[in-house]
């Protein structure tokens, strides 16, 4: 197969629908496992709390119960929530993927009309620093490709009616919309999954 290139961006809503459903493929047996050990745990508290209402360990397991309960399905919309503030204030980016035999190159495009920054890690945090500043190697920031070895990661694709989700090792998450490709290049990427078994 020929390696081709699409060009990308993604709206706020299309990450959002992209992060449920990488949630819903990878975290929503969990949750459910994690609820059923926290509502036996409140079980057996109320439980106690019956039997004997003086019984403070059985109090303390309701109060664990219900609190774990209720931070197991709300971590995920606060995390959630706060992703899209992050990516909301990074402002409009596109990006480019390359699909080869071997690889996925994923580049976010610096457009030439962007005002760019130079940034280095320093004891005090992340610093903006003027051109004049001399800058040690190891302390630089830069722009890097994201390269995804078909070999050594473990991918997993999703087609929606609206986009194309690919997951890498069950932690990261690419989302090519199809609003962004023409009939041909939605063919090729639904045929480049199937033959390499994403």
């Amino acid at each position: 197969m020929d390696s081709f290139e699409i060009k990308y961006d993604n709206t706020l809503d299309e990450i959002s629908k992209g992060y449920s459903l990488f949630w819903k493929k990878y975290a929503l047996r969990r949750t459910i496992i994690f609820t059923v050990v926290y509502a036996i745990a409140l079980g057996v508290g109320i439980d106690f709390a019956v039997r004997d209402y003086t019984n403070m360990p059985g109090y303390i397991l309701i109060v664990i119960g219900l609190g774990m309960i209720f931070s197991t399905w709300t971590k995920p919309y606060y995390a959630k929530k706060r992703l899209l503030k992050t990516l909301e204030s990074f402002g409009e980016e596109r990006y480019s993927a390359v699909f080869s035999e071997k690889k996925i190159v994923i580049d976010t495009e610096i457009l030439p009309d962007e005002q760019t920054e130079t940034v280095a890690v320093t004891s005090q945090g992340v610093m903006t620093v003027g051109e004049d500043v001399d800058i040690p190697e190891e302390q630089m920031i830069k722009h890097e490709k994201t390269n995804i070895n078909l070999r050594t990661e473990k991918l997993d694709s999703l087609e929606t009616e609206e986009m194309f989700l690919l997951f890498v090792n069950k932690a990261l998450i690419y989302i090519f919309p199809k609003r962004c490709l023409d009939g041909e290049q939605k063919e090729k990427l639904k045929n480049y999954f199937e033959d390499k078994n994403i």
